[in-house]
């Protein structure tokens, strides 16, 4: 009994002597007791979304009261001190009065964590940067309201909320008409949209004999085949244009294939189904509603090969649902559905199965995880689908601001070698060792884009958790990593010189989808604060103007005088059209604020908001006075140009006809360079009109006799003004009780709500 009380006191001795050591995990995971990675953010704090952070050396708590880890000699823990011993001892407590001891400590630390954060002394000796980011709601989200219940949501990145940034311009949206001629072409132009979504909607319909047949599914989609001609031209135009960032197939094994269908060959189930989504990508690469309004044999009915294919894939079952092969054509069907039809949000969804059907099938982990060893041919095609499935989520969450449907820390596969496809063949044995990243090679693009998709799916998580940050220093930091990607493209893919009109193609091609790839999360990423936080960093006033106008610019190196460039023309305003849309916006409200700032005077908002208004338009001014690319004249005329595009292509822009509405009404309210704004606005509204007239093959006594809305809901409408809450049961536009306060200051109700004041206030057409 005398040995076992003495080797206690001895233990208890010895547990009296505490051995600090720096802590290394963040106070996140030491406060929850979680098992932290000492990275920044750690993946605990990622999964939980909380604020991640350090404590610095030399900071108090920079020091473990005791090591973490229990020393080999100590005895097993007790729950209560042993019988001999005094309970009022200090080193012999009681197991619950250690415990309140300790809960004690760390609440007092707490308290003086939180008593530093909050003091002033800190917030003045920190700066700006260490404020927390505030962003404006009315700029950053939306929701549009119908029938009480039928809602969707809008993001930072939508025309929808961009406009609430122009007060001037939302008050000659909603001012009721006070101009005669110009109600007159709203009510032309709310009829020129219909005729355009009607037409939209008529091309983008199947063909009932072939969808709605009982022949077997292979022969109605042989039977949808163009010519063998058409079809090599728009494989070649799929293979340069498409299969670059988004790698689905293995070339040479897809070839061969091909190759032997019009030898008369019987191919694999899978073969059609790929074949005809990648004749409507390339189609659709080829010139403005090509296939889709004209059913000739040089093309292909997009609307009618893309519901084939669905209808091919719907019929999968079992086994065959986690074939390799499928899930290629899964990828493939997405990506032509997604040129056909350009909802977001539709494809948004589709992706989310997508994504988890590529999960089933283990292609989330890499394939040297697994014991089963898979071919080192199958590998690498794995790494290839995943990544582009990664690229494809990442895209669309950037696209809808909606949160990617899977983060990083959800993966393990590696990315792809950069490799050519030749030099891959099924029953190979080792992998050829990856190619410099400057070598061309089939996977280049893809395997350039993979050393950044970290980056970017952060941008993705802090562009969707904003009102969570603490201060900008993440988003400066992210800025940083994607502006060294953008340094590195120059390096990859410099600009060479060549009369070889396909190889300077081939090189605008590749900057262009490479720049773009870290250019669009970048503009994510800035614009919430460029657009609305008044104590933005000049960092992200500069570097989201600069990107804004390099996104516009990119034809600029384009020849328009080469054979090609009509093609290549509509193929970037194809891919980056919403990204334009955008971009304009952006510096219309650039240009808003460096003629405030130049003019030195201040309108109503600038009464409620004092001197940190002023601190924008002056961060406004000094981004563009640091280049004179970035110069008042040089945004005026790029706007211009891009509206004028637009116009052009209006049969091309389908439901996005109040878009440029909008952006032509924002940019003659700012441009500055008339004193009749008024009259620039009629003006440019009349050149909408008429390209509509031009390009729907309507006259305007055709477009005369569309009707306006249904008799019901005009009569409701027009006694709007009377009765709000008549408005609340109407149909078939129904929008939120809170109506009249929705009209001017919210612009998310957007739809049919859009024509609304124009329509209260009709006159005879």
């Amino acid at each position: 009994m005398a040995d076992n009380i003495a080797h206690g006191g001895t233990t208890a001795q010895h547990r009296t002597v505490k051995r600090p050591r720096p802590v290394k995990s963040c106070l996140e995971c030491r406060r929850r007791k979680l098992k932290c990675d000492r990275l920044l953010p750690c993946t605990q704090c990622q999964r939980s979304q909380r604020s991640c952070r350090y404590v610095a050396d030399g900071e108090g708590g920079s020091l473990s009261d005791a090591s973490d880890a229990e020393t080999p000699d100590r005895p097993p823990k007790r729950n209560c001190a042993p019988e001999s011993f005094d309970g009022n001892s200090r080193e012999f407590l009681p197991a619950d009065a250690a415990v309140q001891e300790d809960h004690g400590r760390r609440i007092e630390k707490l308290e003086r964590i939180l008593l530093d954060i909050n003091s002033p002394s800190t917030k003045s000796s920190s700066g700006a940067h260490s404020q927390r980011p505030v962003a404006s709601a009315l700029t950053m989200r939306g929701l549009s309201v119908k029938g009480g219940s039928r809602t969707r949501f809008f993001g930072p990145s939508s025309a929808r909320v961009l406009v609430n940034l122009f007060d001037e311009a939302k008050e000659f949206l909603f001012n009721r008409g006070d101009s005669a001629d110009i109600l007159h072409q709203f009510l032309l132009i709310y009829k020129v949209n219909k005729a355009v979504q009607e037409e939209h909607r008529k091309a983008t319909s199947p063909i009932p004999v072939y969808v709605d047949s009982m022949t077997p599914i292979q022969k109605r989609m042989a039977d949808v085949l163009p010519s063998r001609g058409a079809c090599d031209r728009l494989l070649k135009i799929y293979m340069s244009r498409s299969e670059s960032l988004y790698r689905v197939l293995h070339i040479p094994s897809f070839m061969s294939l091909y190759n032997r269908y019009w030898e008369g060959s019987q191919q694999p189930d899978y073969f059609l189904p790929q074949m005809l989504s990648i004749l409507c990508i390339g189609y659709r690469f080829i010139g403005a509603g090509k296939g889709q309004f004209h059913g000739d044999r040089e093309g292909i009915h997009m609307p009618t090969a893309c519901a084939l294919v669905r209808t091919w894939l719907d019929s999968l079952r079992g086994k065959q649902l986690v074939e390799f092969s499928s899930l290629q054509t899964e990828v493939l069907s997405l990506m032509a559905q997604r040129l056909l039809n350009s909802q977001n949000h539709e494809t948004w969804q589709q992706l989310g199965l997508l994504v988890r059907m590529a999960m089933t099938m283990g292609l989330h982990r890499d394939p040297s995880e697994f014991a089963h060893e898979i071919l080192p041919f199958w590998a690498e095609q794995r790494r290839k689908l995943w990544a582009t499935i990664l690229e494809l989520d990442i895209h669309m969450s950037i696209q809808c601001n909606l949160p990617s449907c899977i983060r990083e820390s959800d993966f393990t596969c590696r990315p792809p070698s950069n490799l050519d496809d030749d030099e891959l063949y099924p029953n190979m044995i080792e992998l050829p060792p990856s190619k410099p990243i400057e070598v061309n090679t089939n996977s280049r693009i893809q395997v350039f884009a993979s050393r950044t998709l970290a980056t970017r799916f952060r941008v993705v998580d802090v562009v969707n958790r904003i009102d969570a940050l603490q201060d900008y220093q993440q988003i400066l930091d992210i800025g940083n990593e994607l502006e060294k990607a953008l340094e590195d493209i120059r390096y990859v893919i410099p600009q060479r010189h060549t009369k070889d009109p396909d190889e300077a193609h081939r090189q605008w091609l590749s900057r262009v989808i490479l720049d773009m790839n870290c250019r669009r999360p970048l503009l994510a990423l800035y614009r919430p604060f460029a657009l609305s936080s008044a104590d933005a960093p000049q960092q992200i006033m500069t570097g989201y103007l600069r990107s804004c106008m390099i996104l516009l610019s990119y034809l600029d190196e384009v020849d328009p005088m080469t054979p090609e460039y009509p093609h290549i023309w509509h193929m970037h305003h194809l891919v980056v059209r919403r990204d334009i849309m955008h971009a304009s916006f952006g510096v219309c409200y650039y240009m808003k604020q460096i003629q405030r700032n130049a003019a030195g005077t201040q309108d109503s908002e600038s009464s409620k908001s004092g001197s940190r208004l002023e601190s924008v338009e002056a961060a406004c001014a000094a981004a563009s006075g640091s280049s004179m690319l970035l110069s008042l004249p040089r945004l005026r005329m790029t706007v211009e140009k891009v509206i004028d595009t637009m116009i052009k292509r209006i049969s091309e822009i389908g439901t996005d006809v109040k878009d440029l509405v909008s952006l032509t009404i924002v940019f003659y309210n700012y441009q500055g360079e008339s004193h009749e704004p008024k009259k620039e606005v009629k003006q440019a509204l009349q050149r909408i009109v008429d390209a509509g007239f031009q390009l729907m093959h309507i006259s305007p006594e055709e477009v005369a006799s569309v009707a306006m809305i249904s008799p019901t809901s005009l009569m409701q409408m027009m006694n709007f003004q009377t009765d709000p809450s008549v408005m609340a049961n109407a149909e078939p536009y129904v929008v939120a009780m809170d109506t009249q306060h929705s009209l001017s200051d919210d612009f998310g109700i957007w739809d049919g709500e859009f024509w609304n004041p124009f329509i209260t206030n009709q006159a005879p057409l």
